[in-house]
């Protein structure tokens, strides 16, 4: 068997899968950076969201792999000769199935090399939803071996990976049940802290497995390995009707331990983001030290990945709450330091709607002069604001605290008046 499998593996359908795979998962990555970037768990999360692709290309390949018989008209010299017809049909699915991996594994094992001197939180169990998303492939290239062999059409292939993928599409994001979990994709990554428990790891793994078996003795045509697979496929499916719903996923306590700076106002993240810590510091840090002896203005800002489930930012009312989960930068850094400073302005200034214009133009004067950043209102009146005494300024800046989370208009107006 290692001469066909070398064969196949060489000159078959397991280059292309190869190559298909590694540029499907590289496009994936590199579109979501701040997925995965820094972060094992993040990683592992997200790659399962990448197999709403990988598993569509494996089955597209596997259907072509299938259908090499009859393009190249190789039906009789097959049953001539003295070997069972399944096992040629199972080399070829195992050269694709191992081509498809490869290329995957090489992407990924690139994405480590760019984690591994960043990440400040390992974790645990996260290799394992790597693992069962790699098995995952195995399955998507036995599914497209039975396709292959079951329909008699030359353009097969494109048609089975695009049906998957929509099929795939339609199962994932329309269900939130325990049966979403009879496919490996998440339609989200996990979130910070979140694992998927140990036993669940294995009900999927020995789902793929059984499916995996059960379509390739379909593809087959083994009547008692058909009965023997689909039954086993069965009985691995009946543990996830049971088990945990989408989005009840439970939280590891010490991936969302915060981890603060020792010096300036207070900054702090999840342990699972720590490694930008310092980079959120630079950016908060002159804004928080801005606010500094305000009456009613926060004092320090948090990572929202560090709320342990049951609590809500509205009870900490003295802390700017901010969601660093898309910031982290692959190479390092923050991939959006403007956008985190403009977050920063949402989440610690009270906003009045439906206010008059004037009182509006209040609101974004205090944000300008708070951030920095330009207001879609022009000629706003803050270089008059920061032209009064640091004092006066923060005065200023008091008052329009507490009129804005009374929502008193009048008084908002009149704070722009003044200047």
């Amino acid at each position: 068997m290692r001469r066909p499998l070398r064969v196949e593996l060489l000159r078959g359908t397991a280059p292309a899968a190869a190559l298909a795979t590694a540029g499907g998962t590289v496009w994936m990555l590199s579109v979501h950076t701040n997925a995965w970037a820094g972060r094992w768990a993040g990683l592992a999360g997200y790659f399962r969201s990448t197999l709403l692709i990988l598993c569509a290309l494996m089955v597209a390949a596997g259907a072509w792999q299938a259908g090499r018989e009859r393009r190249r008209a190789m039906g009789e010299m097959l049953t001539s000769t003295a070997r069972p017809a399944w096992q040629p049909m199972l080399v070829a699915w195992f050269a694709v199935a191992l081509g498809g991996t490869i290329g995957t594994v090489a992407v990924l094992g690139g994405a480590a090399l760019l984690i591994a001197p960043a990440a400040t939180y390992v974790g645990h169990g996260w290799w394992w939803a790597l693992l069962v998303g790699l098995l995952a492939l195995w399955t998507a290239a036995a599914l497209g071996v039975f396709v292959g062999r079951l329909v008699p059409f030359r353009a097969v292939a494109p048609v089975a990976g695009l049906a998957t993928f929509v099929g795939l599409s339609a199962a994932t994001y329309r269900s939130n049940d325990r049966a979403s979990w009879l496919s490996p994709i998440q339609d989200t990554n996990l979130a910070a802290g979140q694992f998927i428990p140990g036993e669940l790891h294995l009900t999927q793994a020995a789902w793929l497995l059984a499916l995996a078996a059960a379509l390739l003795a379909l593809a087959s045509r083994l009547r008692w390995a058909t009965l023997l697979t689909v039954a086993l496929a069965a009985t691995a499916a009946v543990p996830f009707l049971t088990g945990p719903r989408v989005g009840r996923l439970p939280t590891d306590p010490q991936a969302i331990e915060p981890v603060c700076t020792v010096d300036g106002p207070t900054v702090c993240v999840a342990r699972i983001n720590a490694f930008i810590l310092g980079d959120v510091a630079a950016v908060t840090q002159p804004l928080l030290a801005r606010m500094t002896k305000i009456p009613g203005a926060p004092t320090r800002v948090a990572d929202l990945d560090t709320l342990p489930d049951g609590q809500y930012p509205e009870d900490h009312v003295d802390t700017v709450w901010l969601n660093l989960s898309e910031q982290p930068r692959a190479l390092g850094g923050l991939a959006r330091g403007d956008s985190l400073r403009h977050m920063f302005g949402q989440a610690s200034l009270p906003t009045c709607d439906g206010v008059a214009e004037e009182a509006d133009r209040t609101q974004y004067v205090a944000r300008e002069w708070l951030t920095d950043e330009p207001q879609p209102f022009a000629d706003l009146p803050t270089d008059q604001l920061r032209a009064l005494p640091p004092d006066q300024q923060r005065a200023w800046f008091g008052e329009y605290l507490a009129a804005a989370r009374g929502c008193d208009q009048e008084r908002l107006v009149q704070l722009g008046a003044r200047l």
